[in-house]
């Protein structure tokens, strides 16, 4: 059913070129009139695929997204208007709509403060008002990395048209930039009222923006698609992330027992240095001090480890997702040169660190080879490194943290 809905159609091929006409500046009211009236019967998997379509042209970029909202604002009430379809509040979809109703509820508590705000001099109690909400609104993270992390690679193995998802992606990042942009201009100590106007601003449109397209494009479409319920045996995995405000939904499904793995755990794997049962392997991988991640010679993620306190976000919704689509689109190009220079063999290390949250983060990516020197893919290993980085002196003598 997913092919046959996103199959390239005339609409889609009316939609693609329309917006990047916007993007260029070159559309008239005539010519947007008769483009609304032409899409008058358009649905959202038309949108889906129209933007999949441009997505496949050129990369995610400032204009790209201009252009899209240009073509959704145009759309706005035609999509508003189509009918809604009916989901569970106990389901994914329903998970979603509901945790957006808090979300934007959280969003428009900001306006009184804002209002409060408009002076020269920014009144303390308003001003620390508003930083408390701020902090409140960072939770949204949760339900961005439920996205990303489980809705997303489950609709690039089911749908055709997956692209316009880096877009939205991309949205949640311009949301996260707002965040902290916010948290630092409300503590800076010269007060930049238009600064500050331009980021409440753009933190309302673009957190609305990334609702809209859930409810109105991305959950018609799962519906229509015939996805749901299978999408509904990932709620387990939301859970493990947790909402941003609400109680994680429970799937009224009954869950099928696993497969008896006794036999298997028998089974050792011989190494050149000893063997392993596959429990011990996963045991080991498992409590080592750092996340890892491997990719293979085809791109697509096979393996993660679940260590105790992982940095970032992980589920088993990624779990043969290519490596490009688990990354932002801004930042896709420097996975790609990675990559390249590892398969020709020119790199064999790539390192990135940096400040996340309360941790300082050491990210190495190592190019796998076997005994031949064939490339094998990637290995991602991620570590908190702020404890290492504060070491001095020495230590000869056995003492263990818990202990005074």
């Amino acid at each position: 059913m997913s092919e046959q809905l996103f199959k390239p159609s005339r609409t889609s091929q009316i939609i693609s070129e329309f917006t990047l006409k916007l993007m260029q500046g070159k559309v008239s009211r005539e010519e947007a009139n008769a483009t609304q009236e032409t899409l008058k019967d358009a649905q959202a998997e038309d949108f889906i695929a129209g933007v999949d379509l441009l997505v496949q042209q050129q990369p995610v970029s400032t204009e790209m997204k201009k252009g899209i909202n240009k073509l959704l604002n145009l759309f706005y009430a035609h999509l508003n208007e189509l009918p809604q379809p009916e989901v569970s509040e106990n389901s994914f979809a329903g998970g979603l709509i509901s945790d957006n109703k808090v979300i934007l509820s959280e969003v428009r508590s900001l306006k009184p403060f804002i209002k409060e705000l408009q002076k020269t001099v920014p009144p303390p109690e308003p001003l620390a008002a508003f930083r408390k909400q701020i902090k409140v609104l960072t939770t949204v993270e949760k339900h961005y990395q439920i996205t990303e992390n489980i809705l997303f690679p489950f609709l690039e193995k089911l749908w055709p048209a997956h692209r316009c998802l880096q877009v939205l992606w991309s949205v949640h990042d311009d949301v996260r930039e707002g965040l902290r942009e916010l948290e630092v201009v409300t503590h800076a100590g010269n007060w930049d009222l238009k600064r500050f106007n331009r980021l409440t601003g753009d933190l309302f449109f673009n957190m609305a923006t990334a609702i809209f397209r859930e409810e109105k494009i991305l959950i018609p479409a799962l519906v229509h698609t015939g996805v749901t319920a299978d999408l509904d045996e990932l709620l387990d995995e939301a859970a493990e992330i947790g909402w941003s405000f609400i109680q994680a939904p429970v799937s009224t499904k009954k869950k099928i027992s696993g497969t008896d793995k006794s036999e298997k755990q028998h089974l050792n794997v011989a190494f050149a240095t000893g063997s392993l049962s596959p429990e011990q392997i996963e045991l080991i991988f498992n409590h080592l001090p750092l996340d890892i991640t491997f990719v293979d010679e085809s791109d697509r993620v096979l393996y993660f480890s679940t260590p105790p306190k992982r940095t970032f976000t992980r589920t088993n919704a990624v779990i043969g997702r290519t490596v490009q689509n688990c990354h932002p689109p801004e930042s896709v190009w420097m996975v790609e040169k990675i990559l390249e220079a590892f398969k020709k063999g020119d790199q064999d290390v790539a390192s990135f660190w940096i400040p996340f949250k309360d941790q300082f983060v050491y990210i190495q990516y190592y190019a796998v080879r076997d005994k031949e020197g064939n490339y094998r893919g990637t290995l991602e290993v991620t570590q908190d490194v702020k404890e290492i980085r504060e070491l001095k002196g020495e230590r000869r003598l056995l003492h263990w943290e818990n202990e005074k």
